[in-house]
């Protein structure tokens, strides 16, 4: 919805950095973005903090689980889905989820860096597959057919949500 509100000659203040996890991929980028925007916060799960410390993140806003915030007239839900790492979150915002490296089209996270889990992942998308099947998937990168999915066709068509078992989770390759 802000989109269509977006002005270009006037952009909208950032007030906050969210990261749905602590990789160098997805916030390594952080501290030259708070040189330049020192008023912006740091938002991600509190089990993120000791990974964004090793890249010199600081963790301004720690969420939990289920935990929301807002920005303007937008509420933002945090959902805890560890597995790729500890502290892995997917944001919820009306019928749209931020999925980070926990959920790609066609595929997930990688569950063998440190903090990694397959149990923890395998049941990250588990909860995920509770989301109403409408619910639109943007992953934190472009592996798939298509840039952003849906969690009905996912859970249809991609074999690490097709997994009935832990056991057949870590056989999809």
């Amino acid at each position: 919805e802000w989109v269509k509100t977006f002005n270009p000659k006037d952009p909208p203040t950032v007030k906050y950095l969210i990261a749905t996890h602590g990789h160098r991929d997805h916030a390594g980028g952080f501290p030259q973005m708070l040189e330049r925007i020192p008023h912006a916060k740091v938002v991600a799960h509190e089990k993120e903090e000791e990974r964004l410390k090793k890249i010199n993140v600081p963790l301004h806003l720690s969420l939990r689980d289920e935990e929301e915030f807002q920005i303007g007239n937008i509420r933002i839900m945090a959902l805890h889905t560890p597995g790729h790492t500890e502290g892995g979150c997917c944001y919820k915002l009306g019928n749209q989820i931020f999925t980070g490296d926990t959920l790609f089209v066609g595929a997930c996270g990688r569950t063998d860096f440190p903090g990694g889990s397959n149990e923890d992942l395998f049941e990250s998308l588990k909860r995920l597959k509770t989301l109403p099947g409408s619910t639109v998937v943007l992953p934190g990168h472009d592996y798939g057919v298509t840039p952003k999915s849906t969690i009905a066709h996912e859970a249809k068509t991609n074999p690490a949500m097709m997994a009935k078992s832990l056991e057949e989770f870590m056989e999809v390759p």
